[in-house]
C-alpha cells in the first residue's frame, strides 16, 4: 500500500527544489546586469514590476483556494475545482486583453512606463502564459509529488536563465529580455498542458455550488492580495515619478531580500495549510494551533540567523551579484530585510485554514490605507529612503494585523502566543556572532575570500550554539547521524 510522504518530507522536497531554483534565480539578474546597460536593466525591472502586478491581480487568490478544497473532496471534485479555477483565470485574462486593447497606452503612460507601449503585446503574452500555469506547483504539493517538487523549480529557472542569456546576446537592448520572458513563459505553458491533461481529459459542467464556495473563499483573499500588492509596490510606482530608469534599477535591487528564506517559508506553508484546513474542518483547534506553533519554531530558527548574516554581508552580496555600480542599493536593502523579523511568524496560515479569508482582506485594507498615506507624505520629501520605509510599512502592517486575528482565533495570549524564550535566545546569539564579523571583515581585502570566511565563521558558531539551546532546525537528523557513525565504529 502506498504511504503518503510526511509533512517534513514534503516540505523538504519543496525546499530542496526551491533552493536549487533560487541559486539559479540569483544568476539571472547577476548575468543580465553584465550583458545590458544600467538603463536597460532598470527598464527590464520596470517591465517585471508591471507584469508581476497584473499577474497577482489576475490570479485573484483562485489558486490558493485549492489548498482548502482539494484535500477535502473526491477525485471528481478535484478535477472540477481545477477546471473551474482555470475557467476563472481565462475570464480575467479576457478582461485584461479587452482593457489593454482599448486603454493600454493610457494606462502605461499614467504609470510612467511609456517605454512599454511598443512592447504591449509581449507584456500581455507573458502575463497570460504565467497566469495560466500558476497553479501547477500547487498541484504538485497537493498530489504530494515530492519528486517534481524537487526538480521542477530548478529546471524552470535553468530554462529561464538559458533563454534569457541566448536571446539577450542575439537581441541587444531592452527588447531582448522582453522577448526571452515570453519564450520562457510559453515553454512553461507547454509543459503545463502536458502535465495537467488528466485533469482536463473530461470537461465537467460548472458546479455552481462549488464555484460559489470557491469564490466566497477566494475573492476576499484575492482582494487582500491585491491590496497587499498595493501596499508592497506603491513605493515602486510612486517613486518612479521622481527617478530615472537607472536609479530604479538600483532601487529594485533593494528588494532582493533573502530569496532562499522566502522559498523556505513557501515550502513549509504550502504543506501546512492543507493540514490546518483538515484540522479546522474537524473542529480540532488544538491540532491547528500546534501545527502553527511548530511552523513558527521552524521559520524563526532559520530566519533570525539569515537576516543577521545577510545584513552583515550586504555590501559583499550586492557587489558580487550586481557589481560595484549597484552598491547604492545596500543601504535600502538593509532596511527592507528587517521585515523578515515579522514575516517569520507565518501569518495567514490559520485564517486560510479556517476559511476566514475576510480577515486577511480587512488586514490588507488597513495596511494599504496606512501605506498610501505615509508614502504620499514621505516619498516626495525623502526620496528613496522614504520609499523603502514606505515599503517596509506596507509589508509589516497587514502581517501584524492578521497575526492578531489569528492569535484571537487560537485563544492565545501574547505571553504564550509563541516561544518567546527561544526567539530571544536565537536573536541574542546571532547578534553576538554577527557583531565581530561586521567589525573585522573589511580587513580581508579580497571580497570573495572575506565573504566565504565570514559565512563559514558565522555558521561554525551559530549551528553549535543553536544545537546547545535546542534551536537548530535539523537537531533530530544530526543526532541520528552521530548515532549512526558511532554504531559504524
Amino acid at each position: 500500500m502506498h504511504k503518503d510522504p510526511s509533512l517534513k518530507s514534503q516540505a523538504s522536497a519543496i525546499f530542496i527544489g526551491n533552493v536549487a531554483g533560487t541559486i539559479l534565480q540569483f544568476l539571472i539578474p547577476a548575468v543580465v546586469v553584465r550583458l545590458i546597460s544600467q538603463e536597460d536593466f532598470g527598464v527590464y525591472r520596470q517591465f517585471g514590476l508591471v507584469a508581476s502586478t497584473f499577474y497577482v491581480m489576475l490570479r485573484m487568490g483562485y489558486g490558493t483556494s485549492l489548498y482548502y478544497f482539494f484535500p477535502i473532496t473526491d477525485i471528481v471534485g478535484k478535477k472540477k475545482i481545477i477546471q473551474q479555477t482555470q475557467f476563472l483565470f481565462i475570464i480575467n485574462l479576457v478582461i485584461l486583453i479587452v482593457v489593454f486593447s482599448i486603454f493600454g497606452d493610457s494606462i502605461l503612460i499614467y504609470l510612467n512606463f511609456k517605454e512599454f507601449i511598443n512592447e504591449k503585446t509581449f507584456l500581455i503574452l507573458f502575463i497570460s502564459f504565467m497566469v495560466m500555469t500558476s497553479i501547477i506547483e500547487i498541484v504538485f504539493t497537493l498530489e504530494k509529488n515530492t519528486r517534481l517538487n524537487k526538480i521542477y523549480t530548478p529546471i524552470q529557472k535553468l530554462v529561464r536563465f538559458i533563454v534569457l542569456v541566448v536571446i539577450i546576446l542575439a537581441i541587444p537592448g531592452f527588447r531582448g529580455p522582453t522577448i526571452a520572458l515570453v519564450i520562457y513563459s510559453f515553454l512553461k505553458f507547454l509543459f503545463y498542458v502536458y502535465y495537467m491533461y488528466p485533469y482536463f481529459n473530461k470537461i465537467y459542467s460548472i458546479n455552481l455550488k462549488l464555484l460559489k464556495e470557491q469564490l466566497i473563499y477566494s475573492i476576499p483573499f484575492g482582494f487582500a492580495l491585491i491590496l497587499n500588492l498595493v501596499s508592497t509596490t506603491f513605493d515602486k510606482f510612486f517613486i518612479n515619478k521622481y527617478i530615472t530608469p537607472q536609479e530604479f534599477g538600483i532601487y529594485s535591487i533593494s528588494f532582493l531580500s533573502i530569496p532562499i528564506l522566502r522559498q523556505f517559508f513557501k515550502s513549509i506553508h504550502n504543506v501546512v495549510v492543507p493540514e490546518i484546513s483538515i484540522a479546522m474542518n474537524n473542529n480540532n483547534l488544538k491540532r491547528a494551533t500546534d501545527l502553527w506553533k511548530k511552523t513558527v519554531d521552524k521559520t524563526s530558527s532559520i530566519t533570525i540567523p539569515a537576516v543577521f548574516l545577510f545584513w552583515t554581508l550586504a555590501n559583499e552580496i550586492i557587489t558580487i551579484l550586481y557589481t560595484i555600480e549597484y552598491i547604492e542599493a545596500v543601504k535600502y536593502y538593509r532596511v527592507f530585510i528587517l521585515m523578515f523579523f515579522v514575516s517569520m511568524f507565518s501569518h495567514e496560515l490559520i485564517l486560510r485554514g479556517a476559511n476566514k479569508t475576510r480577515y486577511i482582506l480587512v488586514s490588507n485594507i488597513i495596511g494599504t490605507i496606512l501605506t498610501v498615506i505615509i508614502g504620499f507624505v514621505i516619498i516626495p520629501k525623502y526620496g528613496l529612503y522614504g520609499a523603502v520605509f514606505t515599503a517596509l510599512v506596507g509589508v509589516i502592517t497587514p502581517i501584524s494585523i492578521s497575526l492578531n486575528f489569528e492569535r484571537r482565533i487560537m485563544n492565545l495570549k501574547v505571553y504564550n502566543w509563541v516561544n518567546w524564550r527561544n526567539i530571544f535566545v536565537n536573536f541574542s546569539i546571532c547578534f553576538f556572532v554577527a557583531l565581530p564579523i561586521f567589525v573585522f571583515k573589511d580587513y580581508i581585502t579580497n571580497i570573495y575570500l572575506r565573504t566565504i570566511i565570514s559565512m563559514l565563521f558565522f555558521g561554525a558558531l551559530i549551528i553549535p550554539l543553536q544545537m546547545k539551546f535546542d534551536l537548530f532546525l535539523f537537531n533530530d537528523q544530526i543526532f541520528k547521524l552521530f548515532k549512526y557513525l558511532r554504531l559504524k565504529k
